[in-house]
């Protein structure tokens, strides 16, 4: 029967054929001629949209819309070789629509660039199939597809890409040899090779194999060479982030009825400058060792309860330890999200702070393994995408364009060494993070000298928070720089060092010049058309962490912070201020709901700038009413927290790992006031205004230290209690005057003064 005019195309034997596609679903027929005498068909399609190929009764390819909304970017690449009898073959095509990006990005986080770089990835992928075909006459050999993915592992000093076979029984082979009686037939399932090698069988993924399919996995390069570069550093001209194919290698599909040689495309590697690229298996974090090694802090009664929250963050900590095949392409297993939900993304900034607090179990726990996984996804030229798929070394796009999540990996690399003293994994990171930098500065930095971010990108979903300059991303940017200049200090490189503090210094003027409004007194997103966004939104503090705000500027932050009607509400601080017209007292996500990362960046930021009571205050308000709502739900650590009264927010899910950094690590280094500089021997302290505050076990690069400020009320005397097994420097602040002990290993009982 004949197809409407506007669905037929020509398929040839040999060649190129090209398919536009019309929008929407769609159905598309062909014919093939064979030959007298039959033979194989090798043929290779490369597509942008989901799709099922049929040639006669028999389906040939197959690819669902499998996350096709977090996918926009994605194009099919498939092959198959098909023994062919003579006679004319029908050929349909069924088209899914073209993927594309959630509606919710459009209705609360859309930025004005977003249809821009639609329209540039629209050009830059035309919609439109392209089919390549060789013809064989007279020869037979196996019937089967194969579908290209972009996943990769490195074993042997070898880089191994993923591919999807299906078997097609359907076509039966032409010549088939005899098989007499008796004797069972050979295995007709093919397998894959490339000159570099044969086939390594791989696990099935977390969420299954489709029907029939196999998950195989073929050498790409020889041993110890890797795939091209894909891009260099500098302005990135892909609308999205994809995995560009750098080369090709010839993949043989090969059974007993004989081979065919088709072309594979090799995609670009990631994590080409990870500190970790050979897989190897971690053991899980078992919760009684792990306990039984990191800083037991000491607490007052009034205290006691922020110790069963501390516990309670170490045993989460341990539950969300997920391993992780070798066929991952991730280096190791790392700590995922949350208990339920996000059960294959790892986002950036939660692994950020979530290791902010797994820190302190370094000799225990592997702080370091998620870290590690971020590495290992880097793109050539220096992105990270801001929420990682697990299970296919793909980026999850829910918004047009490049997602840059807060770039805290190196502030959070230099804590890391701060408590091990560690200077070799500085050295091992430092070119993966220098790169990162280079990327946003690239392509994220406006020519005022600000950041530009989206409000998913940075992580505040449904914020009011939209504009032009970002006062957060810029900041971050600060602190990244400044992070940067203090690793390349660890690492002798002075003038790395200077070239970074400038760096900093120019980031922190452009911040203070273009993004504090006079009228809100704080900092905001700039508008195009100039002025600032009229919403006061928590990441207004995250400049006093990046060290870039004026003393004038703190004071009128530490106002806004205390301010009843804005920020200083039952469970401090809320993502919005109080008094927007879009604050919710259920919370709402960003639109109200109280966040461990963004209060932890605030109070980091008041410590900073020397405001340590206000910081100890409403750190100690924050912490007891995480506390009262884990006791009222059960013992949950939620994502999220209202600002009104102790309980979750209204969107909030259950067992986050970020929300651990606060019960452990702003516990340590707010509440009893302890900070680490391993790499110079040396501990500051900056005593609680009680006493009855301490910690034990206190991990100190190769120190272990028990700490305990004690009063005696009837003598009125203060004492400290220090115990070490290694010489350290201590330095104590005191509300008298800061006060220096050079200690040596062994026990030592101090009186302060007044």
């Amino acid at each position: 029967m004949p197809c409407p005019a506007d669905s037929c195309f020509s398929l040839t034997l040999t060649g190129v054929s090209t398919l536009p596609l019309t929008p929407g679903n769609g159905v598309y027929s062909g014919q093939l001629v064979v030959p007298p005498g039959g033979g194989l068909l090798a043929l290779t399609l490369h597509s942008p949209r989901p799709l099922r190929l049929w040639i006669g009764h028999h389906l040939v390819i197959e690819d669902g819309p499998q996350r096709s909304n977090t996918h926009p970017e994605r194009r099919l690449r498939a092959a198959a070789c098909l023994p062919l009898s003579a006679g004319e073959h029908l050929v349909r095509v069924e088209v899914e629509p073209r993927p594309h990006h959630i509606d919710f990005v459009d209705h609360h986080c859309a930025s004005p660039r977003h249809a821009g770089i639609v329209a540039a990835l629209e050009q830059r992928i035309p919609d439109e199939l392209t089919f390549t075909t060789r013809w064989q006459p007279g020869t037979t050999g196996p019937a089967a597809c194969m579908r290209f993915e972009r996943g990769h592992f490195r074993r042997n000093d070898q880089v191994w890409q993923e591919v999807w076979l299906r078997a097609l029984p359907g076509f039966a082979p032409i010549f088939q040899p005899f098989i007499g009686w008796g004797t069972k037939p050979p295995s007709w399932l093919p397998t894959l090779r490339t000159e570099f090698g044969g086939q390594h069988v791989g696990a099935v993924p977390l969420d299954g194999r489709p029907p029939g399919e196999q998950r195989l996995y073929v050498p790409v390069t020889a041993v110890g060479a890797l795939p091209p570069v894909a891009r260099a550093p500098g302005h990135d001209e892909r609308p999205e982030p994809d995995r560009a194919v750098v080369a090709e290698v010839t993949l043989t599909v090969a059974n007993p009825a004989g081979e065919v040689a088709l072309s594979m495309p090799v995609f670009e590697l990631t994590g080409r400058l990870a500190p970790k690229t050979a897989y190897a298996e971690l053991p899980a974090p078992d919760f009684a060792t792990v306990w039984a090694q990191v800083p037991e802090p000491i607490l007052p009664a009034e205290f006691a309860g922020l110790g069963r929250l501390y516990r309670a963050a170490w045993e989460l900590l341990c539950r969300l330890w997920r391993p992780m095949p070798l066929e991952s392409g991730l280096p190791n297993g790392y700590v995922r999200t949350a208990e339920r939900g996000f059960a294959t993304s790892q986002f950036v900034w939660d692994t950020a702070f979530t290791t902010l607090g797994a820190a302190y179990g370094w000799r225990a726990y592997p702080a370091l393994a998620s870290l590690d996984c971020l590495y290992s996804r880097q793109e050539d030229g220096g992105h990270i995408e801001r929420q990682q798929d697990i299970r296919d070394n793909l980026p999850e796009i829910f918004e047009p364009g490049f997602g840059v999540n807060p770039p805290l990996i190196a502030p959070v690399e230099l804590a890391l060494a701060r408590l091990t003293g560690q200077s070799d994994r500085l050295r091992a990171v430092y070119p993966a993070l220098v790169a990162h930098y280079r990327w946003i500065e690239a392509n994220r930095r406006l020519p005022d000298g600000t950041y530009w971010t989206t409000g998913l990108a940075n992580g505040l979903d449904n914020s009011p928070s939209q504009g032009e300059g970002y006062p957060d991303l810029t900041a971050q940017m600060a602190q990244f720089a400044e992070a940067l200049a203090n690793i390349a200090e660890l690492l002798e490189t002075p003038g790395e060092a200077s070239a970074w503090r400038t760096a900093h210094a120019e980031i922190t003027r452009a911040l203070n010049a273009h993004l504090w409004s006079e009228s809100l007194g704080c900092y905001s997103t700039s508008l195009l058309g100039g002025g600032h966004n009229p919403n006061k939104v928590v990441t207004t503090f995250w400049p006093l962490w990046a060290g870039a705000v004026p003393p004038d500027r703190v004071a009128a932050l530490a106002r806004l912070a205390l301010n009843p009607a804005t920020f200083n509400r039952h469970h401090p601080l809320p993502s919005l201020s109080a008094d927007a017209p879009l604050f919710n007292p259920a919370g709402e996500y960003w639109r109200g709901s109280v966040w461990v990362p963004t209060n932890f960046a605030a109070l980091k930021g008041f410590w900073r700038a020397g405001e340590t009571a206000l910081a100890r205050d409403f750190t100690t308000r924050h912490l007891q009413a995480v506390l009262e709502t884990f006791d009222a739900t059960g013992g949950v650590l939620w994502e999220n927290f209202c600002s009104e009264q102790s309980t979750r927010g209204s969107a909030s899910g259950r067992g986050f790992s970020w929300t651990t950094a606060s019960p452990i690590a702003l516990l340590l280094e707010i509440v009893i006031g302890l900070e680490p500089n391993a790499p110079a021997r040396c501990l500051r302290w900056t005593l609680p205004p009680t006493s009855g505050f301490g910690v034990r076990r206190y991990p100190l690069g190769p120190a272990t230290v028990d700490l305990l400020h004690t009063h005696d009320p009837a003598s009125g005397q203060h004492r400290l209690q220090v115990a070490t097994d290694q010489p350290f420097t201590l330095e104590v602040v005191t509300p008298a005057a800061p006060l220096t002990f050079h200690l040596n290993p062994g026990t030592h009982d101090f009186s302060l003064p007044a």
